[in-house]
């Protein structure tokens, strides 16, 4: 095998370990350390899906022990609901049933008041048959199209 073939290979083999680095990296998650949290809920109005979004945001605060509190200054960390997007496609309504089932997603603006640095999470709540889930996940630097 020639020199030119090897650093070909060795170049390729590099690209590809880079590519596979960037995509599996985790997120940041700024709310990893943060023990209270100040919420803001300024993008939500009752047309938006507030209701749903306050219902996940508190599903997730919850189970990572969060304490929320209500004066910026005491807070670890800053929540802002920025935008809030309802997918008429994921909404399905049973009028036989009364059920109604849906995901509602809102862009969050996370703020490290210690910090000072700024992040971007998605909180995703779905609901259907009487159950709510939510999750709330820090986007790669890479997903600049959300």
């Amino acid at each position: 095998m020639s020199n030119a073939k090897r650093v070909g290979l060795g170049l390729l083999g590099l690209l590809i370990l880079a590519l596979v680095v960037v995509l599996l990296w985790p997120a940041p998650d700024p709310l990893a350390d943060a023990q209270t949290v100040y919420v803001q809920l300024a993008g939500v109005d009752a047309r938006g899906g507030r209701s749903e979004v306050q219902t996940g945001l508190d599903i997730v605060l919850d189970d990572r022990n969060l304490t929320l509190v209500s004066d910026r200054a005491t807070a670890d960390v800053a929540l802002e609901i920025r935008d809030v997007r309802v997918n008429l496609a994921d909404v399905e309504i049973s009028l036989t049933e009364g059920q109604v089932q849906g995901r509602v997603i809102a862009e969050c603006e996370v703020t490290d008041l210690r910090t000072g640095r700024q992040y971007t999470m998605d909180l995703t709540v779905s609901f259907a048959n009487d159950t709510v889930r939510a999750g709330l996940r820090g986007r790669r630097f890479w997903e600049f199209w959300k």
